[in-house]
Parts: structure tokens; sequence; C-alpha cells
């Protein structure tokens, strides 16, 4: 149920609707994508819906709220697996909870047609059936756990697996009595039960007790997403014998991972399997054995059984779900587009002339480029630092150089350590939905008056203008106003590139602004689905340099390689002292290396030099002054700091590992890439660069000539239009 209402949420947005999931139990680590129901503040017109969940306390209180209200129903267990213990009053209770509410919902939501006949029969009115949906590519072989794979994989055959919580109304002890029959014609059967259980429940035990005798069985207990792929993709069949399922998200899991279902046709299985898989309605398990048997051994019965559950899992897809919901829901009214000038927002997790960091300074550089030709209007957060994001600028409306600027606060700021750790967690592994919506609420910034500023005022522009994939404001902003969407993602092949979470950011826009074709080739190769593209990078207008005041300022002598950015450790500034230092330890007259800019750290070594944040004219002297500019960051989409260095005629040493620094070299042939792991690389790129500066110098600037800025307004103007014409 909070899956599914996490899942919601995202569905949501693509109505074009902000909201946020409450729930009346959170742990501290979630509240930052879950907050608790006791901070729920609706106003009169906003819509609350509550998943009704069973003798919850929630649904008295969701009674009283001063707002709109709509409950949505996944299902409510049968008392009578429970008679005689505690559970059957709580129970009974939870369905006259149901019948209570109908009094006070305008509309009532089963994710079935059998719960949205149980709402009727409790008095419930506007009734409508919204399906849950599931995302197949995340259950494709690639998404399985290796080491769970591997050893499963030893297990005998038929393999049967089962996914639910182990209770009483799962009919684990009908899973067990098909399984003893299996084993009777297949004595090296194996059955995994996936799914919590309480060790110390008596229930429990007596089953524990049955499967040893049995043999062959296993309890997996509650497992990450990539080992359940892993369960499903290593099983023969999956077998259900649950009797009350209001829908069944594990059915649609396995057939989305292509394993052949058997299910026992009770309550909404029938609904959910659609005429697809093997649905059975009495539990004969000798026959059943067989069955299992014969689809596990039968090629061609399994193909076909295969096929008919992948057209089901393509009916049950995220756009069903958008578009069932839609029909629940009033519908944000669109008003006609206006002549003039283009009326464009312009959304950026940081803004302001102070900002170290290149997609913050290039979204300031666009917004000033296209002043005189839209109505531009900046919408971003208070926090300056993208660390902590702290709110350290007020809130409201101010203006910067004549552009409106309108500040949200952002609700929690970001503590680095534990967020290191969860992503050390998640990165480079196969994960569900909640868990990459859970980094993304991490990572931030969490900002929602920021998204209900989006949503509230689709209708005051043409275009909105995203800077950034990475961040919360556009992952869960360009949702919103999808239809007059333009996004500059600024991708690069870093780890949180990899979460399916922000396909809705590559391929809901109407279009994705490029700063480079390495940029464009790898979006097309992770999201094959993405929106249009098109290269438009940015304008180079280098300001007059005198590179003696830059050492006079700084008292800087000889020969010196420039880096000029963030001062962080994933930026390569770490690995970029380490190997001038080796430089310096085997070349007397190797050049210093002067680091200019502010971050979390400050490396210190021999002929190394920390000026800290420079002004834009410093910055130009030193670029015009440096033997070479090094660019150690392996993740870019455009090195701006390398067209600034070109523009001045200093070539550039760039990292040999990013695709985008490689391609400006190549292209411009006025740089030499380097390993950013090997001191004997990164001597022999200075080498090069010493012999061959003049001429990479006068190659540089040739190409930076080409990054002219009304070449890359006439751009945006030329999409801001055409999206203005399709809405």
């Amino acid at each position: 149920m909070g899956q599914a209402a996490v899942a919601w949420q995202r569905v949501v947005r693509h109505l074009g609707f902000n909201g946020e999931v409450y729930a009346d139990e959170v742990a501290p680590e979630w509240h930052s994508l879950v907050r608790p129901a006791s901070a729920l503040r609706p106003g009169p017109d906003d819509l609350v819906l509550y998943h009704h969940g069973i003798a919850s306390p929630l649904a008295g209180r969701v009674m009283h709220l001063p707002c709109r209200r709509g409950v949505v129903f996944h299902n409510v267990t049968p008392s009578r697996f429970y008679a005689g213990t505690r559970l059957e009053e709580a129970l009974v209770s939870g369905r006259a909870q149901l019948t209570a509410l109908a009094d006070f919902v305008e509309l009532s939501i089963g994710v079935s047609q059998f719960n949205a006949r149980e709402l009727e029969a409790s008095g419930h009115r506007n009734v409508k059936v919204v399906p849950l949906f599931v995302e197949p590519e995340r259950f494709t072989p690639a998404c399985a756990d290796a080491r769970l794979t591997a050893r499963l994989e030893g297990a005998g055959r038929p393999r049967v697996v089962s996914v639910s919580r182990v209770v009483p109304h799962k009919r684990m002890e009908d899973l067990l009595s098909l399984h003893e029959e299996l084993r009777r014609i297949a004595p090296r059967a194996e059955l995994w039960v996936v799914g919590g259980y309480a060790a110390g429940n008596a229930d429990f035990k007596a089953l524990q007790r049955k499967a040893d005798r049995i043999g062959g069985v296993t309890f997996l207990g509650r497992v990450s997403h990539a080992q359940l792929v892993a369960a499903y993709r290593s099983a023969d069949v999956f077998v259900s014998m649950s009797e009350h399922e209001g829908f069944g998200v594990p059915l649609v899991e396995a057939m989305a991972a292509e394993l052949p279902v058997l299910a026992f046709g009770a309550a909404a299985v029938p609904e959910t399997m659609g005429g697809r898989g093997i649905v059975f309605d009495e539990k004969h398990f000798a026959a059943l054995a067989e069955l299992v048997q014969l689809v596990t051994s039968d090629a061609e019965l399994r193909a076909k059984v295969i096929a008919g559950q992948r057209e089901r899992v393509a009916e049950l897809s995220f756009s069903a779900t958008r578009d069932a919901l839609a029909r629940c829901l009033p519908k944000v009214p669109r008003t006609p587009t206006k002549r003039g000038p283009p009326r464009v927002a312009l959304v950026v997790q940081r803004y302001g002339e102070a900002l170290t960091g290149g997609a913050e300074s290039l979204a300031r550089q666009i917004a000033l480029r296209l002043k005189p030709h839209a109505k531009l209007e900046i919408l971003t957060t208070c926090a300056t630092d993208h660390l902590t994001w702290a709110n350290e600028l007020p809130a409201g409306r101010s203006m910067d150089e004549g552009l409106p600027v309108h500040r949200f606060p952002v609700r929690r700021p970001r503590h680095l350590r534990p967020f290191n750790r969860l992503s050390d967690s998640l990165f480079g592994k196969p994960l569900d939905f909640v868990s990459e919506s859970h980094w993304l609420a991490e990572q931030g910034p969490l900002a929602p008056g920021l998204l209900d500023a989006i949503a509230a005022r689709s209708n005051d522009f043409d275009a909105f203008l995203f800077i950034t994939y990475l961040y919360a404001p556009t992952a869960w902003g360009v949702p919103l106003v999808a239809h007059k969407a333009m996004v500059m993602p600024t991708a690069h092949d870093e780890a949180p590139f990899k979460f399916e979470a922000f396909a809705d950011v590559f391929n809901a826009p109407q279009m994705l602004v490029c700063n480079t074709p390495e940029e464009a080739a790898l979006i097309e190769r992770r999201f094959p689905a993405a929106a249009r593209r098109r290269v438009v990078g940015t304008g180079i207008e280098p300001m007059p340099a005198k590179p003696e005041r830059f050492r006079e300022q700084f008292g800087i002598t000889g020969p010196y390689l420039l880096y000029l950015g963030r001062m962080e450790a994933g930026k390569g500034v770490v690995d970029l002292v380490r190997r001038h230092q080796a430089l310096v330890n085997a070349f007397h007259d190797a050049p210093s290396l002067v680091l200019a800019g502010s971050g979390n750290v400050a490396p210190k070594g021999t002929r190394v030099i920390c000026v800290g944040r420079v002004d834009e004219q410093a910055k130009w002297d030193a670029l015009a002054g440096a033997l070479a500019v090094v660019v150690p960051s392996r993740y870019e989409s455009l090195s701006l700091l390398t067209l600034e260095a070109f523009a001045v005629g200093t070539p550039v040493i760039g990292n040999a590992a990013s695709d985008v620094v490689v391609g400006q070299l190549e292209r411009s042939k006025a740089g030499v890439p380097f390993n950013l792991d090997d001191d004997a690389s990164f001597s022999e790129a200075v080498r090069r660069i010493g012999e061959e500066r003049a001429v990479m110098g006068k190659a540089g600037k040739k190409y930076a000539a080409k990054s002219q800025w009304d070449v890359v307004v006439r751009a945006y103007l030329e999409e801001f239009e055409q999206i203005r014409r399709k809405s």
C-alpha cells in the first residue's frame, strides 16, 4: 500500500498536480520522502486521497479533515482466517470503517473491479477503478542479484516461488500441500517463499515444521528488489494460493519477470490476470503438481503462457493507471497562449551571481542573454550551498539585473554523511521505484513551495526551462508541466543516471537541450524513448585579460597549471594534486598548480597554490596566464572551463575518462587527454603542452569562436516558439 501511494504520487504529478505522501508511522530516515500524518494541513480546495488500511486510526482523522476527501481501497483481509484470535475484532472494525467513510468522501477508488464492488456494497457512491501498474524494465535479467541467482541456480527442479507475507490468509499451508504432492513426482522440487514472517509466531512454527518434514522449502524472508528479481528469474513457476487478493501485485511482477503464473482464482485474481497465465478454481494439489511439472518441462506451452502474460503486463502500464486516474480528478485548465515575446520560467536548484557551479553559472548566463528577447522569470530555492541546501537567501521575489527571481525555502537541510552512506548502499544496484524516490528526496533540495508554484503557474508561461536533471525540482517538476517543458539535463555517466526514476526527466518533456554531441548520444543510449534532442551548447565571451594582474594579486611566479571550479573530491581535485606532486618530485622545473574555487576540500602540497574563489575578471586573467588549464573531472556534459580556456588561447589537459572532454579536445585539437590515475600519463600531457602550446592555443581560439551567444539565443527562441505552437 505504501509503495502504491508513492507510485501514485508520480502519476498525480503527470496530471499536473503536486502532492505529498503522509503516513501514520514514518521512520525518521524516511521523513524526506514521506511526512508524518500529524503534519498534514490541507486547505479547503485540496483533495486528500486516503489509502485505507485495516483498522487504521487515520480513517477517523480523514473523516474530519477540512478539505475534499477520497478513499483508495486496496483490500480488507477476510476475518474468517483469524477467527478466535485478537485480529478478528480489528478486521471486522476495518470493514465497519469502510462503511463509515462512505458519507465523508466524494471520491472512492478501487484498485480493481472487485474492490470497487466492495466499495459500492459499503455504501460508497462515486466509485471508480484505477489499477496499479508495474514497470517491466525493473524485472529484466540485468536487475537480478547475481549472488542470490548463483545460489538458486544450484537448486533442484521444478522450482516454485511464491511472494507474500507469511500469514494465514495467504494460505501458505495450501502452498506446502502442493509442494508435498510435487515432491512425490519430482523429489528434487524446490519451493521458495519470499516475504516477511514472524519466526516466533505459532502459525509460522507450524508451517516450518510441515516444511521441514516435506523438505526442499526455503523461507527467504524479506529481500531487496534485486533479490526479488533473482527469485522470480531463477524459478520455473510462480504459484499463489491466496483467497483474498484485491489486486495481486506479485502476480504482475512475476509476469513482468517472464515467469509463468499459476494462481487460485479468488477475489480479484482473475481480473488481475486478465485471461493470461493459468488461473485455477479448485485446489486439487496432485493435479496442480502435474501442471507445475508440465509448465516447467513443455517449452512450447511455457512460451505461450509467457507471451500472453507479456501482453497483460503491457496493459497494466503506467499510462493506463495515469489515464484511469485522470478520469477521476479534475483537469488542470489550460489557457490559450498569448502573442508577443515568449513567457519563460527558468527552474534551477540554485541561482545567483556569487554561486560556484557550472550548471548554475550557465543558467544565469542563459537567463541574462535571453532577457532582451523573452519575458523570463527564475524559480529557485533559498539555498546557496549545494551540499547542505541551507536557506541562506530570503524567500520571496527579488530582482537580478532586471530579471524577477522567486525563491522558495528548502524544507529540510541535507546532512552529507548519512546521504553519502545512503548513496553507497544504493548506487550500482537494481532498485525499486520507492528506493530511488527516497534517494531523490534525500538528494534534494526539497522545496514544496517551488513545486507548488510550477503547478499553479502552469498557464503563466509558454515554456518551462529546467536546468540540470539530477535534483528534485527538475525530477519532480518536469512531469507537472511536461507539455511545455524543456530540459537542459547536463547529463553525464554517473551512478544516479542509471536510476529509472529519472526517465520522466528525459522522456516526458518536449525537448532536451544538450551541450555536446557526446551528451546527446549518452542520453539516447540510456533512454531510447527520450524526447527530441538538440545540441545547442553555450556562448563564450571572454573579458580582456591581464595575466600579470593575476600573478601580482596572488604572488605567483613561473609557469602554472590552473584548475578552476568546485573544490570537491568528486571533481577529481584530490587525484589531480597527487599527480602534480609526483610531477614536482620528478622534475625540479615542474610548473606550479593553482587551484581557484571553493568547496569542502583544501589540498596542500609543494608548489600547490589555493587562491579560493575569484571574481570574473580574475578568472579570465588566470585563464590567459596559465601554461594549461586542467580538467580532472570525469563527469561533464559540457566543460565550460575548457571552452573558456580555448577562448583565451590556453590549451587544456583533460581527464581521458570523460567522453565529453575528450570529444572537445579531439574536435578542437587544442589539448591533451590524460589518465587521472597515472603519473606518467599526466607528466607526458604536461610535456606535450609545453612543446605545442602555441599551436594548440591558436587552434583553441578558432574552436571557441564558434560558440557565439547569438546562435545559442536563437536556438532557444526557436524551441520556445515550437512549444508555444504545440500547447
